[in-house]
């Protein structure tokens, strides 16, 4: 009976070691790594690289997420006349800021007019009106209070004298050459917005919209508190 264990364990570590040395062939059960990847479909596509080569596309969409969700500026723009409103809100709608937009009511004073004397009489300030327009001139507004400028046409008012003369030299080109530059202390109730907390990509749209409104200042609020005013 001992001989007979000697000579069964005898042969079984020896199939053990012909298997471990591949002398039996390659069994189906067969896990060694390059035996197996000779066996995949399109072996020759298959490319080992290091983990942190593999991270590398995650960690990167990662970062310009974060890029994009980074807070960058608090702008405030303006300031616009009341009648605006309605135009100015719905280019706005595109960044859909929720309760970090705010409408803010400014005091904006002007101390030089661009005018065209009075024209005498209501008809004769129409009259006047539709030659404005035939040549593209829209601003304007009529004066019809009870001073010595009644039935004259306002073409804008401005805070220096300097930007009432630009002004005036460019209606001059449009063919408007019965205006004038006097002193006059306005103050007008406009408005303006402020654009709170916005990230990059915010930013961004709202640079691209704020060309449309040429004429109005852009003005950094980042050190005011983001709360709605």
């Amino acid at each position: 009976m001992l001989r007979f264990f000697f000579w069964f364990l005898l042969v079984v570590n020896a199939l053990i070691l012909a298997f471990n040395f591949g002398w039996l062939g390659n069994w189906p059960l067969e896990t060694h790594e390059p035996e197996r990847l000779k066996q995949q479909h399109h072996v020759n596509q298959l490319v080992q690289v290091p983990a942190s080569v593999a991270l590398a596309p995650v960690a990167s969409a990662a970062t310009a997420t974060e890029k994009k969700n980074e807070i960058t500026a608090c702008v405030e723009i303006g300031n616009f006349l009341q009648s605006d409103a309605p135009k100015v809100e719905e280019k706005l709608k595109a960044l859909a800021l929720g309760d970090r937009q705010s409408r803010l009511n400014v005091s904006d004073s002007a101390t030089h007019m661009v005018y065209i004397p009075s024209q005498g009489s209501k008809e004769g300030a129409d009259k006047k009106v539709s030659e404005l327009r035939r040549i593209n001139v829209t601003d304007f507004f009529v004066i019809q209070d009870q001073s010595p400028l009644r039935w004259g046409i306002s073409l804008g008012v401005f805070k220096t004298e300097e930007a009432a003369k630009q002004h005036l030299a460019a209606l001059n080109t449009k063919g408007v050459h019965t205006a004038r530059v006097m002193p006059r202390t306005v103050t007008t109730n406009k408005f303006s917005y402020q654009l709170r907390a916005l990230n990059t990509d915010e930013k961004a749209k709202f640079d691209a919209l704020k060309a449309e409104f040429p004429a109005q200042e852009v003005r950094n609020c980042q050190n005011a508190a983001y709360g709605k005013n």
